[in-house]
């Protein structure tokens, strides 16, 4: 198994990054895998209008994780994935995501990948939302839903794109044309399809800027340390600077869970991180998050992943 570790926000760098890790050479921004490694290449392509793109067409000989860190660099991520494993299944999906947020991949091993990933910073969006009569609505759902990863099946029209936008690799002509046409296309139908959820959800989210830092420093607050139990709710209402019951009510909104909840699943992705990275075994993540016993924290995982944290071990081995 490889694991490639990074927190980049430069798809160029990172795409670097990969051929260090994988130890393969580029040539005209295409690293082309070796027998040794597996079959087909990942791109990087610099479009016009600022967004970067990576692309991946590869099967390979081993697993490899993909490992992206926290960074502090507020940028987003939308990655377009579709895979047939060794059984013949067809798997297809669309990921969104923050990079202030830890997440992981997996690209199993005589899985064909086909991916196509865009990157844009927040900046980017406000421009590009600016001149929309839906903008202002979209970008503040956005910025207040980021903590939380939208993924969702692919449908044909997204696997249309994709696959346009793969076939340029193939043919070449009216190459820069094609995949600065289809990412925006891409780009369209996501963000028009969440804001015709935001009309069909009647949940335009309204809060003060106000009330927003305060939710904010209290999630900073909540996931500062998971080694001890959480603040309660009265300690965080008076960080917020509000009752108890409003904090609770606001909190939902943004988050889109409760309190207890929201700090849960984001204790459990670390204990998941830790496992993945092989530093620490089963009994080891269960202290470092402050579980009381092993029994806890594998009640605990299994009620998020629908895994015991053994088998993730195991899988690693």
């Amino acid at each position: 198994m490889i694991k490639i570790d990074y927190n980049l926000t430069s798809y160029e760098d990172f795409f670097r990054h990969i051929a260090k890790c994988l130890k393969l050479k580029i040539s005209e921004n295409v690293i082309t895998l070796t027998p040794d490694k597996g079959t087909g290449y990942i791109k990087y392509v610099n479009l016009m209008n600022g967004l970067q793109l990576l692309m991946y067409n590869y099967t390979t000989v081993q697993d490899i994780i993909y490992h992206r860190k926290q960074s502090e660099k507020d940028f987003y991520v939308l990655r377009l994935d579709d895979f047939t494993g060794v059984d013949g299944v067809s798997k297809s999906s669309l990921f969104f995501g923050n990079t202030t947020q830890e997440w992981f991949y997996m690209a199993s091993a005589n899985t064909y990948l086909r991916q196509i990933n865009v990157i844009f910073s927040k900046k980017w969006l406000e421009d590009y939302f600016s001149d929309e009569e839906t903008g202002e609505i979209l970008n503040s759902y956005v910025s207040l839903k980021t903590p939380f990863v939208v993924y969702e099946l692919m449908d044909a029209e997204y696997k249309r794109l994709m696959n346009e936008a793969i076939q340029t690799q193939i043919d070449r002509q009216f190459e820069p044309m094609v995949l600065q046409n289809r990412t925006a296309l891409i780009l369209e139908r996501f963000f028009s399809r969440v804001y015709k959820g935001i009309e069909n959800e009647n949940s335009t989210i309204k809060i003060s800027s106000r009330e927003l830092r305060s939710i904010k420093q209290v999630e900073t607050e909540l996931l500062k340390d998971f080694s001890q139990q959480p603040p309660a709710i009265a300690q965080l209402a008076r960080i917020a600077a509000m009752s108890p019951s409003k904090l609770k009510i606001l909190f939902k909104e943004v988050f889109g869970l409760p309190v207890n909840q929201y700090y849960q699943r984001h204790r459990m992705n670390k204990a998941k991180a830790m496992l993945l990275s092989k530093k620490y075994s089963v009994r080891e993540a269960s202290n470092e998050l402050g579980f009381s016993s092993v029994s806890s924290f594998n009640k605990a995982f299994y009620k998020i992943f629908d895994e015991l944290p053994a088998e993730i071990a195991v899988s690693l081995k």
